[in-house]
């Protein structure tokens, strides 16, 4: 078949577009090139580089974006923890990129006995917060690593108190429990304060008084001699108890304190027994004169 014979039957598309159709031959073939390695790769857009790598670096105001609790609960109650350090000094680093950012209290806490007890979080439960402190009922060693001078006083005067865990009597840290919590009072009304004239808490028995304290507290306890007195018609009726028996409980008085040599030595003899013609102090034996010489005095 000739050349002409055979453009005859080709399709009109392509016998009509024969030189676009040859243009768009060169194209696919450069980029078939291209993509094998050869012809114009060069000429080819270049893909977009990929950014470059960051390190965040974190401040004090991020923390609270986080923390807000924490952050609040530190700003209220913080104390030293608040005053003199800021989150970073004890968080260094944070997760994922830091591990073991919560540190030890011994890192800053040391040279103390009570600084060496374990487990710190017992008792001082959110350290942001480090005064707030939470205590069970059965704690002593660890409070006398501070306050052993009370622990000195349980062991030298013996007492029902000294059988006592501290944190029996003192629930919470710097508490101190009103005496009534477990003592009926001496008398009706009488305020907490007063026990402590006469009652040292970690020494209880070991009673000691100011001369002004009122009779009527030593009444409850020794309610016969009180009675004996108040009935007297001695001088001894206007005394206070603190008075004679002065400073220290079951303290006896010798009668010359106050009453210097009323007789000549050789009646009182080397030990004096002023009671075997006088009676007890309470309730004196009296004269009828001595009676006389009240009733003179108090008027007619």
């Amino acid at each position: 078949m000739a050349l002409s014979d055979r453009r005859r039957h080709l399709p009109p598309i392509i016998i009509g577009k024969a030189r676009f159709a040859t243009k768009y031959v060169v194209i696919l073939t450069g980029l078939l090139l291209s993509l094998a390695g050869g012809g114009q790769a060069a000429d080819l857009p270049s893909p977009p580089a990929s950014p470059p790598k960051t390190t965040a670096t974190l401040t004090l105001n991020d923390c609270v974006k986080c923390h807000p609790a924490i952050v609040a609960a530190y700003k209220k109650d913080g104390v030293a923890h608040r005053d003199k350090l800021t989150c970073q000094v004890c968080h260094v680093g944070h997760p994922p990129r830091d591990t073991d950012v919560i540190p030890l209290c011994s890192r800053c806490h040391q040279g103390a006995p009570h600084f060496k007890l374990h487990n710190c979080l017992r008792c001082h439960t959110n350290p942001h917060t480090p005064l707030k402190i939470t205590l069970t009922h059965d704690i002593t060693h660890a409070c006398t690593t501070c306050h052993n001078g009370q622990l000195e006083q349980l062991q030298a005067n013996r007492s029902i108190h000294s059988t006592l865990a501290c944190t029996a009597c003192h629930i919470k840290h710097g508490y101190r429990p009103p005496c009534f919590n477990c003592h009926k009072p001496h008398l009706e009304g009488m305020a907490n304060k007063t026990c402590q004239l006469c009652h040292r808490p970690h020494m209880p028995l070991v009673v000691s008084f100011p001369p002004s304290t009122p009779s009527e507290y030593c009444a409850p306890c020794h309610a016969k001699e009180y009675a004996l007195l108040a009935k007297s018609h001695a001088k001894h009726r206007n005394v206070r108890c603190a008075q004679c028996h002065a400073t220290k409980h079951k303290t006896i008085p010798v009668c010359q304190k106050c009453h210097p040599a009323p007789h000549s030595e050789s009646m009182l003899g080397p030990k004096p027994n002023c009671g075997k013609c006088h009676g007890i102090a309470h309730d004196l034996r009296l004269d009828k004169i001595d009676i006389l010489l009240d009733k003179r005095r108090a008027g007619p």
